[in-house]
C-alpha cells in the first residue's frame, strides 16, 4: 500500500490543476495569488496612462500616441510621443508577417492555391523585405555596407519657428526651442544649419503667403536658404483638458512635403527648460530623418558657360562630383478626394560636373551633356 501513496498524490495534484484550470479566472488568480505574483488587474494598474490610445486633433490633424521607436536605443527618449494618425509606429517583425503574408496570398490566388516552391517563397520573402527596408529609411544603410559609400551625404537644413502658428506670449519659448534644436543638429554628423541670421532675410525676401508650412512656401524657403530640408517648430498652448504640445515637423524642400512629425504633450507646462530638453531629445531623430531624404541641390545662376551652384560643403559636395539636372516629377491628386497619390519621376535634362568649391555654400561645375541650364534647376547626385 506504501507505493500507491505517490500515485495518488500526482493524481490528487493533476485533479487539483484541472478544478483550478476549469474554475476559471478566479482559480488561476488564486493561484498566481498564492505563487506571490501580480494578478491580471494588478498588471492593468501598472501600465502606463501615456500608453492608451489617445486621439488629439492639431491643425485639424488627429494624432495619436505610439510607441517611441527610439526608446530602448538613445538615453533620455520618452516612451511614448504623439504621431500623425497612419504614421504611428508598427514593429518591424509585424510587418514583415503582414507582408509576406499578404505576398503568399496574392501569389497562391495566381496559382489557384497551390503550395508554393519553396525557392520561390525564399524570393518572395527576400523582395518583400527588401521593400520593407527601403519604406523604413533603412535599406540606403544596408545596400552601403555592401557597396560603395553614397556620392553624397551631407545635408543642408534649416529650422525656423512657426511664429504665425504659434501664440505671441509663447513667441520668445518657441525661438528658444529653435535654436536649442539648432544647435544640437550642429553636432551631428552629416547635418550643416543654416544660422539664424539667414533665416530672417529668407523670409523677407521669398514673400510667402498664407501657411508657414504650405508646400508652396517650404519649395520658396528651400531656394531662397539653399537648404534640402526644414524643420519648423511649433508650440501649442493648453486647450481644455488637453496640455501644451511642443511641435517639429520635418519638410523635404524638394517637393514640399511634410516627412515626419514629432509631438509632445508637456502636462507640467510650457517652461523654458522643457522645451530645451525637448530639442536636445528628439536631435538624433531630427537628424536621421534629414539624412534619409533624397540628395539634391539647385542652380544659382549661369555665367561665361560655368553653373554656379547654391551649395557646397555644407551639403557634402565634393570636386569632381557628378551630378545630373532635373525637372521634379508632377503631383498626381486623385479628381473625386483630392488627394495627393503621389508624384512621377523626374525628368533629367542634363549632367554637370563639380570643378571648384566656393567657401562652404557654393559650387561650379561645367555641363557634360544638356543645357543651356537656367537659374532654380534641379540637380540630383548621379
Amino acid at each position: 500500500m506504501a507505493k500507491s501513496y505517490p500515485t495518488i498524490l500526482r493524481f490528487g495534484l493533476a485533479l487539483t490543476l484541472i478544478t483550478l484550470f476549469l474554475s476559471g479566472c478566479s482559480g488561476w488568480k488564486s493561484v498566481k495569488e498564492w505563487a506571490g505574483y501580480p494578478t491580471q488587474d494588478v498588471e492593468e494598474e501598472m501600465v502606463p496612462p501615456e500608453a492608451q490610445q489617445e486621439t488629439v486633433m492639431i491643425d485639424g490633424k488627429p494624432y495619436i500616441r505610439s510607441k517611441n521607436p527610439y526608446w530602448l536605443t538613445y538615453p533620455d527618449q520618452p516612451e511614448y510621443i504623439y504621431v500623425e494618425k497612419g504614421r504611428e509606429f508598427v514593429p518591424m517583425q509585424r510587418r514583415f508577417i503582414e507582408a509576406i503574408a499578404k505576398a503568399v496570398g496574392k501569389e497562391k490566388d495566381k496559382t489557384g492555391g497551390k503550395a508554393i516552391p519553396p525557392d520561390k517563397l525564399q524570393e518572395m520573402v527576400k523582395a518583400e523585405v527588401d521593400r520593407i527596408l527601403r519604406e523604413q529609411g533603412l535599406g540606403g544603410f544596408v545596400s552601403k555596407a555592401k557597396a560603395e559609400k553614397a556620392p553624397v551625404v551631407g545635408r543642408a537644413v534649416a529650422v525656423i519657428p512657426d511664429v504665425k502658428e504659434t501664440p505671441g506670449s509663447m513667441e520668445t519659448m518657441n525661438r528658444t526651442l529653435a535654436s536649442s534644436l539648432a544647435e544640437a543638429l550642429r553636432r551631428q554628423k552629416d547635418i550643416s544649419v543654416i544660422g539664424s541670421d539667414q533665416v530672417g532675410p529668407a523670409l523677407a525676401k521669398a514673400q510667402l503667403a498664407g501657411k508657414l508650412t504650405s508646400r508652396s512656401n517650404i519649395q520658396a524657403l528651400g531656394d531662397r536658404l539653399g537648404v534640402q530640408g526644414l524643420v519648423i517648430t511649433k508650440l501649442i498652448p493648453p486647450q481644455g483638458n488637453n496640455p501644451g504640445f511642443l511641435v517639429l515637423e520635418i519638410f523635404d524642400t524638394f517637393q514640399g512635403n511634410k516627412t515626419q512629425s514629432i509631438v509632445e504633450p508637456e502636462p507640467a507646462g510650457l517652461k523654458p527648460d522643457a522645451v530645451t530638453k525637448f530639442a536636445q531629445q528628439n536631435a538624433l531623430r531630427v537628424a536621421g530623418e534629414l539624412v534619409n531624404m533624397d540628395w539634391f541641390g539647385r542652380v544659382d545662376f549661369v555665367k561665361e558657360g560655368k553653373v554656379y551652384l547654391n551649395l557646397g560643403q555644407n551639403a557634402g559636395l565634393k570636386v569632381g562630383d557628378r551630378l545630373k539636372v532635373v525637372t521634379p516629377g508632377k503631383e498626381v491628386v486623385n479628381p473625386s478626394s483630392q488627394a495627393v497619390l503621389g508624384y512621377t519621376s523626374d525628368t533629367q535634362v542634363g549632367e554637370l560636373k563639380v570643378t571648384e568649391l566656393l567657401g562652404n555654400t557654393g559650387a561650379v561645375a561645367l555641363a557634360t551633356s544638356g543645357g543651356p541650364f537656367k537659374a532654380g534647376e534641379k540637380v540630383k547626385a548621379k
